[in-house]
């Protein structure tokens, strides 16, 4: 087993980005469940192909089969994902399926560098312990229970929330405490106790993905998308006023469901968790002048979001100065020669999924995928259809991931709620819930890097995720569509 707790200045993850494995792997032998793939692969082409209408988007049967393609090779994973995502760019290229500039925006857009920017403090905060310090101090503020252990958690992954914008590397972070507290305790990796506190620490990272306008960098990306189209801008304490109280519940929820699905599973010594605590965060030391400055340049780079409807600059862009100020000499934060180090070969990764959004536009794939569905969702009240896109975010990270799911839908939210006369905020907001919705390794890269721990079971987890699914729709229509209504965003 790898050891999880090191001391200072010691990586327990030095290959924290999952991208990096997937673009240095050995090619497997194409055995025959090899080849159905490949063979599922150009029967779910040729089928988009086939049925999308030419009539009125002459180019929708083409990217659909393009795009098709990409994410069924994405399921089965066929090829490196950086891998698939660069060649479908080129192919909308060639195609010519848009002009080059659309093809290319994302590189323009604030999500690769809010990106870029989180990937820098997350290695920061990964070297230095200042995210396991804050995770540690959380938890063990709120006791040695499982309860207090689960509170920890919760309250820990909000103010990590707060400081860094990469759901990722809090995940990372959260999982390599979770690990070290069940090799400690000595519990049994294929426990329903094991799963349960890795699935804690899942939570801590992904629940408070919209706490705050800069938590989640894909978050920041869609939804500029979606307020671009619509007209209007949200600044970092409007958004504050329509989600924090909403997501907030939500973080509950999640934690709650774990507590309700515990069954008989209890901690071998809920004393020895305390302890266990007070160990490990003093093998961090006192905090040093290295965190210190790292949490000032944090701090700096959360003041950016909240001053931005005051200064008018992009806080996406003090982001990254902050996060680059890191390896100047001087600041005794990270060396300087490690930034070429850097994986940042994932920025490639997300532009091509981005462009599939961008294409998507160009071909009229928006208009005809909302032409498609509002026959089904008119004359449906408002909380009705705020559940039924919390419903098709569920469906979708079953059949999607996250970010494809939020790539190719996002841009029709605007014209969903315009044909649907009702505002499409809340009807994104929603959506976006139903893609935090998991189930299965699969569907995100988030959730799949839990499994490499080795500490968790599926079968362990799925009641609770199960019912977080169902407490988070009755949260929707009985909390959050009423908030909304009250604040006047519905």
């Amino acid at each position: 087993r790898r050891v999880l707790f090191r001391s200072r200045g010691e990586s327990e993850y030095p290959d924290v980005n999952i991208f990096s494995r997937l673009t240095n792997r050995k090619e497997p032998r194409m055995t025959r469940s090899h080849a159905l793939k490949w063979l599922s692969v150009l029967l779910t082409a040729s089928l988009f192909h086939a049925l999308a209408p030419n009539d009125t988007y002459a180019n929708l049967p083409l990217y659909l089969a393009l795009t098709a393609t990409a994410v069924t090779i994405w399921v089965f994973d066929l090829l490196p994902a950086v891998f698939v995502a660069a060649v479908l760019t080129f192919c909308y290229l060639i195609t010519n399926l848009a002009t080059p500039e659309v093809i290319l925006s994302p590189w323009t857009t604030v999500l690769i560098w809010t990106t870029f920017g989180a990937a820098i403090f997350g290695e920061a905060m990964e070297q230095t312990g200042l995210a396991k310090r804050v995770a540690l101090r959380c938890m063990l503020l709120t006791g040695g229970t499982f309860r207090g252990m689960l509170i920890g958690f919760g309250a820990g992954g909000i103010i990590l929330g707060l400081l860094l914008a990469s759901g990722f590397a809090r995940t990372v972070i959260f999982c390599a405490i979770g690990a070290g507290i069940i090799q400690a305790l000595e519990l049994d990796t294929k426990s329903r106790m094991s799963s349960l506190i890795m699935l804690g620490c899942f939570f801590a990272a992904a629940a408070p993905t919209m706490q705050f306008l800069h938590t989640s960098e894909t978050f920041i990306w869609a939804y500029s998308i979606l307020l671009k189209n619509l007209g209007i801008s949200v600044d970092f304490w409007e958004f504050l006023s329509h989600m924090f109280l909403p997501n907030l519940l939500y973080v509950i929820i999640c934690f709650a469901a774990i507590y309700l699905t515990r069954g008989s599973a209890r901690l071998p010594d809920e004393n020895a968790l305390k302890q266990i605590l007070r160990t490990r965060l003093k093998e961090l030391g006192p905090m040093n002048t290295a965190e210190k400055r790292l949490l000032i340049l944090a701090l700096l780079s959360v003041l950016g979001f909240m001053l931005e409807p005051l200064t008018g600059l992009n806080a996406v862009w003090g982001l990254c100065l902050a996060a680059l100020s890191c390896y100047l000499p001087g600041m005794g934060i990270m060396r300087a020669e490690s930034f070429t180090r850097l994986n940042i070969i994932f920025l490639v990764f997300i532009a091509g999924c981005m462009s599939m959004g961008a294409v998507a536009g160009a071909v009229g794939a928006n208009k005809w995928a909302v032409a498609a569905i509002m026959p089904n969702l008119q004359g449906l009240p408002p909380t009705a259809g705020i559940v039924c896109s919390y419903a098709a975010g569920v469906i979708a990270n079953l059949l999607l991931t996250p970010f494809a799911a939020t790539v190719g839908f996002t841009p029709a939210f605007a014209e969903l709620g315009r044909e649907m006369a009702v505002n499409p905020v809340p009807l994104f907001y929603a959506f976006q819930f139903g893609l935090d919705q998991y189930f299965f390794p699969y569907e995100g890269v988030m959730f799949l890097y839990l499994f490499t721990t080795g500490c968790v079971t599926l079968k362990h987890i799925l009641p609770a995720l199960g019912l977080r699914t169902v407490l988070t729709a009755v949260m929707i229509a009985a909390a959050a569509v009423p908030y909304w209504n009250m604040i006047g965003i519905m």
